[in-house]
């Protein structure tokens, strides 16, 4: 049986970076997804007591370009208090490519950002008669809906909040699912068939 052996450019090195300040509910873990896949590194991110964790590895040149795109540009409703990064072990990134990873429950010492009202593509959305979401009071993506009201623990992942009993239909899951979408990882996110 062969094995398959992953060859490791000499000019890779990884990092724990941590992001402090309101970085949960704002759309900040799907940013660093795309901007891993754009500056091609591998590794994983998460929400954590503090913020968001991203352990990362990859060429010495992407990751520099991605520390400079993630400060110079966050989500818009991001408000980053501190990034702090340590290099670590290559073989403390064992990930093959980047993926959103499971939150982190212990530790809390990072804040919900406020409630942010609808956005215009949301807005646009609600008055659509064709659109999925038409006259639902509830649409909202990464970068608008409830944050604070529904919150009932950190960190910021949809079993935390008010809307836990609600499981996402099939339309929905794949909206959460496509890095593409805005609603890339909302975890407010629910439309007629699923939402309250």
């Amino acid at each position: 049986m062969m094995e398959t052996v992953t060859v490791r450019s000499s000019n890779e090195q990884a990092f724990n970076i941590q992001v402090s300040g309101l970085v949960q509910g704002v759309g900040f873990r799907p940013r660093v997804w795309q901007l891993a896949q754009r500056f091609d590194l591998r590794g994983r991110v998460s929400n954590n007591g503090n913020g968001v964790q991203i352990l990362v590895a990859g060429e010495e040149d992407n990751l520099r370009h991605f520390i400079h795109e993630l400060t110079h540009n966050p989500p818009p409703l991001a408000k980053i208090a501190e990034i702090f990064s340590s290099g670590i072990l290559l073989s403390d990134v064992p990930e093959e490519t980047f993926v959103i990873a499971g939150s982190d429950k212990t530790h809390v010492q990072t804040g919900i950002v406020p409630d942010v009202a609808p956005c215009a593509d949301c807005v646009k959305e609600i008055f659509d008669p064709f659109a999925r979401r038409y006259r639902y009071p509830f649409t909202n993506c990464t970068h608008c809906g409830p944050r604070l009201t529904i919150q009932e623990g950190i960190p910021y992942d949809r079993p935390s909040t008010t809307l836990k009993n609600f499981p996402l239909c099939e339309a929905c899951l794949k909206e959460y699912h496509d890095p593409q979408d805005r609603r890339f990882h909302a975890q407010p996110i629910a439309c007629h068939a699923c939402g309250p």
